[in-house]
């Protein structure tokens, strides 16, 4: 039989070589987390500028669209505005591209006439 002492050395040295083993697990569980953390941060930084480029494709796709109804025939367009037009005249809109104006300055005129008659009418009552 073996004495005491020398179990006693065998079982150290199967526990260091457990000890060596589970350090060996546990650094290889450490790179396979940081790993996995690498690629769920890739995976975010994916996500966030495929959504960067969808909101930049939507706004551009706005901006687009502002800028389309801004291009859009107005309503105004086949009228000149109010005071525009000589009373003796008033077929003088139709085919005169240089009486058109922005439709801001027509808004702002239709504004001033309605303007305009409301105070004579607040002034004659």
């Amino acid at each position: 039989m073996t004495s005491l002492a020398q179990e006693l050395e065998e079982m150290r040295l199967r526990m260091n070589e457990l000890a060596k083993n589970e350090q060996g697990l546990i650094m290889a569980l450490g790179d396979a987390l940081s790993r996995a953390d690498h690629k769920l941060l890739d995976d975010v930084r994916n996500l966030s500028a495929e959504h960067e480029a969808r909101r930049g494709a939507i706004l551009k796709e706005l901006q687009s669209l502002a800028a389309r109804l801004g291009a859009l025939p107005k309503p105004g367009d086949l009228f000149a505005p109010l005071g525009s037009l000589p009373p003796s005249d008033p077929y003088a809109m139709h085919g005169h591209p240089q009486q058109r104006q922005d439709w801001r300055r027509q808004s702002v005129s239709i504004q001033d006439e309605l303007n305009k008659h409301l105070s004579q009418r607040a002034a004659g009552h």
